[in-house]
């Protein structure tokens, strides 16, 4: 029975969208389903949209939906979305699309309407350019530049070679550089050894020599000593002789 019977007066109301004595004022039109109090007429719920004790204040400024709890999207310059569906009523702001304008530019475009095509950026990990700015995240590619790298740069179109190709000779100068600093560092070093080996090697030899001198000087020293020696003994023979012959010739 869809009869409602008020609590203070036993009067059933033909139908649900009715209220007060004799059911004789009609509920709120934003009552959910049009549902309202039998006595007060208070909504027992607002249509999406809607709200307070009668469903007769539209949600306040970027809100929306059932009992406004839905946020608004990015509407053009900042607009409050529609309050019942949340669409945005003169577009999306830049860098946004959709019904709600809550999604941002993809497939490397940006911009107003997403409309415009980003530049030649750097993609590392596959991300695009700023979905609002257009600008590169990670820089620019080869031969280019700018804040949105749609500038060719005057060297890439002048030079034939590619940036590659200066890398890599950039890379055999360095190396070459290196190595050649290596040679001379160990040339050095063999050279200051092959240097101190000499002059070890001579002072090794004159110390021989110093020693085959005083050794020389010794056994001179020596056969001096042998020379002198005999020579004394040689003497003292020829005085004896002479001692001899005197007495011989006395006793004949």
């Amino acid at each position: 029975m869809n009869d409602i019977t008020s609590p203070k007066s036993n009067v059933c109301c033909p139908a649900p969208r009715y209220y007060g004595q004799h059911c004789s004022f009609p509920c709120p039109q934003n009552c959910q389903e049009g549902h309202c109090h039998i006595i007060d007429g208070t909504c027992l719920g607002c249509n999406d949209g809607y709200r307070g004790p009668t469903c007769d204040e539209k949600c306040p400024d970027q809100t929306y939906g059932p009992e406004c709890q839905q946020i608004c999207g990015n509407c053009k310059n900042k607009e409050s979305c529609h309050h019942v569906n949340g669409s945005c009523l003169n577009g999306c702001d830049r860098g946004v699309y959709g019904e709600h304008c809550n999604k941002a530019c993809n497939n490397n475009t940006y911009g107003p309407n997403c409309s415009t095509k980003c530049g030649n950026c750097l993609y590392l990990y596959g991300e695009q350019c700023h979905h609002v700015t257009g600008q590169c995240p990670r820089g620019c590619g080869d031969g280019f530049h700018g804040d949105l790298c749609n500038q060719v740069l005057e060297s890439s179109s002048s030079d034939p070679a590619p940036t590659s190709q200066l890398s890599n000779a950039l890379y055999a100068c360095v190396t070459i550089i290196i190595l050649s600093v290596t040679l001379n560092i160990f040339f050095i070093i063999r050279q200051l050894r092959s240097t101190m080996c000499r002059k070890q090697n001579n002072k090794e030899h004159l110390d021989k020599r110093s020693v085959g001198r005083i050794k020389g000087t010794e056994q001179l020293d020596n056969f001096s000593k042998s020379v002198y020696d005999k020579a004394e003994d040689n003497t003292a023979y020829q005085e004896l002789g002479e001692i001899k012959e005197s007495q011989y010739d006395k006793l004949s």
